[in-house]
């Protein structure tokens, strides 16, 4: 089997909602364990569950044992709830799924790319993966080798980055032009009719705002036909890509000294390693600027393996790789490893932004019973804490190259701004609750007070008068002063209640 010149991972993270659980607390609304999936021949739940006898497994299954092995331990075991579908766990953090048409070896299926005024690009698809979160997000991913000589070049390989990640027009003016938008993109060799994952863009009207590709939409209806995917970080999709080219690797692999800054910075400012880690594929680079793209691309590379001719680079959209021949275990990583700990990072951005979207609308529920937004608002709150405590980790791994890896992604991505927004705006619905809660309870015992008020009196009188002499003739000349009392005290309870009816404590 041939080795592909470069390998690509589409990510596509979206939140998730089923039409009829809107009105539902927010932890009734992710909860995994009560949604139904679709049975059909296309997705299944795949759960890791301990390997079974090594020695009775065929070679792709003990190669799959090995992979996940060197995962396991290179993650914390803190981390594995949520990377992992871990069958018989309750409350689960993930569902896991993947397209079985991809596993059969009979079968080919490909991700095809009609770029305007170019070739079409046909790469091998090896798996599609679908991983809902009880966040209420989910990832949606493409794993796609590329192995065409006619595709082997840097610009081809730019292609395929920029045209196949793009699942909806940018702007209106996109569908015509075409500047940034493929033709269309297709998966076949799925079940179902013909053009049934095909999208062509054609059919956008200005009302489909943050409308994903159809073909999008159709993987996910075929999970769950009422599940509504909504984009929650760009038009576009996250882009993992290896790249083999040895002689661009061997413009980086210098070394002596006193060339390595001069050809290192002719290289980062040159044609390529800009529009590859920025997934740009235009005429001219989108930062015209040497200076600041300098400044940028310093921040968004990983050097340490520079003199083995081997460069990183992460930015917002891609975590991309470039190397020569050789050490295959790194591209291994990528499809493996690396490919775990961005769909994390990307998982907790996704999270962040529906949490912050669920704050945005709870604030907006003014005219809502309050009891019934209080609850709300504790369901989420419960939720965000879960969140913190089972996905949002600042270190996975014991690994140096992995914690400096993570860092840059997230250091990228913003990550840490991003939560510490999120706590702010969470603090501020939670003191929110606890103001009301506060205000609930001093409205009781005020409550209490006209109470203790009304009935003073009535105790007085009982207490001076005797309950049984008041009904002695010698008292009679009182039952006037008594029937004074008692309009009083129906007075005051009448006004007691408009007063409760309308603060409703």
């Amino acid at each position: 089997m041939s080795k592909p010149y470069s390998y690509h991972i589409f990510y596509f993270p979206f939140k998730w909602e089923i039409e009829n659980r809107k009105d539902k607390l927010f932890s009734e609304q992710v909860n995994l364990e009560s949604l139904h999936f679709s049975e059909n021949d296309g997705w299944e739940r795949v759960q890791y569950n301990q390997p079974g006898d090594f020695r009775l497994m065929n070679e792709q299954q003990k190669q799959e044992v090995r992979e996940l092995f060197a995962e396991q331990n290179y993650y914390f075991d803190f981390v594995h709830p949520v990377l992992y579908d871990i069958q018989g766990k309750p409350d689960p953090m993930i569902a896991h799924f993947e397209r079985k048409e991809t596993k059969e070896e009979s079968r080919k299926v490909t991700y095809q790319i009609k770029v305007k005024d170019k070739q079409e690009y046909v790469l091998d698809l090896e798996a599609i993966n679908l991983n809902l979160y009880s966040t209420g997000v989910g990832v949606l991913s493409f794993f796609l080798a590329n192995k065409a000589t006619t595709h082997c070049e840097e610009e081809h390989i730019r292609d395929i980055n920029q045209f196949g990640r793009r699942i909806m027009p940018p702007h209106y003016g996109e569908i015509i032009s075409r500047g940034m938008l493929s033709e269309y993109i297709c998966i076949e060799g799925l079940n179902g009719y013909a053009g049934k994952y095909r999208e062509d863009f054609s059919g956008y009207t200005p009302a489909d705002i943050w409308k994903p590709a159809s073909f999008i939409c159709q993987l996910i209806a075929d999970l769950h036909p009422g599940m509504i995917a909504t984009p929650v970080i760009d038009d576009r999709m996250f882009v993992n890509s290896c790249y083999v080219n040895k002689d661009l690797s061997k413009e980086i692999a210098v070394d002596d000294p006193s060339l390595e800054k001069e050809r290192l910075k002719e290289f980062i400012l040159g044609k390529f390693w800009y529009k590859y880690v920025y997934v740009d594929n235009g005429q001219w680079d989108m930062c015209q600027h040497d200076p600041m793209k300098e400044q940028l691309l310093n921040r968004a590379t990983y050097f340490r393996w520079q003199k083995y001719g081997t460069l990183f680079g992460i930015s917002r959209y891609s975590f991309v790789l470039l190397k020569g021949i050789g050490a295959e275990y790194i591209e291994t990583h990528m499809a493996t490893l690396y490919s775990r700990m961005i769909e994390l990072a990307l998982v907790q951005r996704a999270s962040m932004l529906r949490f912050s979207s669920e704050v945005t609308s709870l604030s907006n529920l003014t005219g809502q019973d309050r009891q019934k937004l209080l609850q709300k608002i504790s369901s989420l709150y419960k939720e965000y804490i879960r969140f913190v405590n089972q996905v949002y980790f600042r270190e996975v791994t014991a690994q140096e190259q992995g914690i400096e890896l993570y860092d840059l992604l997230l250091q990228q991505l913003n990550s840490e701004k991003q939560i510490e927004y999120l706590e702010s705006e969470i603090r501020e619905l939670h003191q929110y609750v606890a103001i009301v809660e506060e205000q609930t309870r001093t409205g009781r015992m005020e409550w209490f007070s006209w109470l203790a008020i009304i009935f003073v009196p009535v105790s007085l009188i009982i207490g001076v008068l005797g309950m049984n002499s008041i009904f002695d003739k010698e008292y009679l000349f009182l039952w006037d002063y008594f029937l004074y009392h008692l309009l009083f005290l129906g007075g005051m309870i009448y006004l007691t209640y408009l007063i409760f009816k309308r603060k409703k404590w």
